[in-house]
């Protein structure tokens, strides 16, 4: 073979040949090993982002897979706190009234059930021989009198002796008093009301005959009336005279009223000390004896007002909310219920500011991590 007129041989060819193929399969594999090693750094990269959970794709996945609670932000206010005693009303004063002479009953004046002032008469008892006796008595104490008077004349002009002078005086002092008793005796046979009350009980009847401390009627003074209770001794401290206070009746009926009374001394069976309400019954329609509520402001405290149907139970039974913080993890409290209304219930426990979770609190737990959306209806 000749090119360019330079003789060349066939094995000098062939080389040629050799080489060009050797260098091509090198320059071949040079290339393809790259684009291989980019698509391993490619295929490591993504690995390693998904090892991470960093990748937009899974991110938006797991949030996805998070529950969903709507939650509301609720902060504390200032509210008191109550002590509510469990009580009844009672009369401030019930009085037995009772025959201070014996007689048979002429008339009774008042039924019973009747409002009574103090003075009026309830039981009227025959007067029979009494004003007799008064009348005989004022003579015999007039005649005392006239005999008295002559021998202290007698007595200055030295006819009698000091003596008789005493003994004479003495009879008319005996006399005089047993006119006065006469007096009383009579006066006693018109049985009177004691005080401003009504007649809850009249255990007799005209012609029953009653003697000394027999009773003529029960009065009682409903004005003001009293509800009364026991109070434990660890809240005793929290109580004082004249604080104020409402009982609420079983009737349904609320009355405010003040404390007016708190006994020193605890019951020895109970451990209990009795606590007085006093409020005003000036119609007389707050019956002696029904069951009542007292209720007492005793302090201040930092309190939220939520639904009672945010409340739930952790896994020992315990009372509580459960809310969230900044990072949406979910946390349980316990709190304490101090008093309702018609609005929801007041609770101490939470922080001054706190996002509770109004719906969808019984479907997540403690730690767990949700998506939450604002619950502007929420309570």
């Amino acid at each position: 073979m000749n090119i360019f007129n330079i003789p060349i041989s066939r094995s000098v060819v062939i080389s040629f040949v050799i080489a060009g193929i050797v260098g091509g399969w090198l320059l071949s594999g040079q290339i393809g090993g790259g684009q291989a090693l980019q698509a391993q750094d490619a295929s490591t990269a993504s690995t390693e982002e998904k090892a991470d959970g960093t990748t937009a794709d899974e991110t938006a996945a797991r949030e996805q897979s998070l529950p969903f609670v709507r939650v509301r932000t609720i902060r504390a206010q200032s509210r008191e706190t109550d002590l509510v005693i469990r009580g009844r009303t009672e009369a401030l004063r019930r009085v037995e009234v009772k025959a201070e002479t014996s007689g048979t009953i002429l008339s009774l004046p008042v039924e019973k059930g009747s409002v009574v002032a103090e003075g009026d008469v309830i039981c009227e008892l025959k007067i029979d021989a009494r004003e007799a006796q008064v009348a005989e008595s004022l003579a015999v104490t007039e005649q005392r009198k006239l005999e008295y008077d002559g021998i202290k004349k007698l007595r200055k002009k030295g006819v009698k002796s000091e003596v008789q002078e005493a003994a004479s005086k003495a009879a008319y002092e005996a006399a005089l008093a047993r006119h006065e008793a006469a007096k009383l005796e009579l006066e006693h046979t018109n049985i009177s009301a004691p005080f401003d009350g009504i007649v809850n009980e009249r255990p007799v009847e005209v012609g029953d005959f009653v003697r000394p401390g027999d009773t003529c009627a029960l009065v009682v003074d409903v004005d003001p009336m009293l509800i009364i209770g026991q109070v434990s001794e660890r809240d005793i401290s929290k109580l004082g005279v004249g604080a104020r206070g409402k009982a609420k009746l079983i009737t349904g009926e609320e009355l405010n009223g003040r404390i007016r009374y708190i006994s020193r001394s605890a019951d020895q069976a109970t451990r209990t000390f009795r606590v007085e309400l006093e409020v005003s019954n000036e119609d007389a329609s707050i019956p002696d004896g029904i069951t009542a509520d007292i209720t007492v402001p005793t302090r201040s405290v930092a309190a939220h007002l939520i639904s009672p149907a945010v409340l739930t139970l952790d896994d020992k039974g315990v009372i509580g909310v459960r809310v969230v913080d900044e990072a949406n993890v979910v946390s349980f409290v316990p709190v304490s219920i101090i008093s309702d209304s018609a609005e929801g219930v007041w609770v101490t426990g939470l922080p001054r500011t706190v996002t509770l979770i109004t719906v969808g609190q019984e479907f997540v737990s403690a730690g767990q991590k949700v998506q939450t959306a604002d619950d502007s209806e929420g309570s």
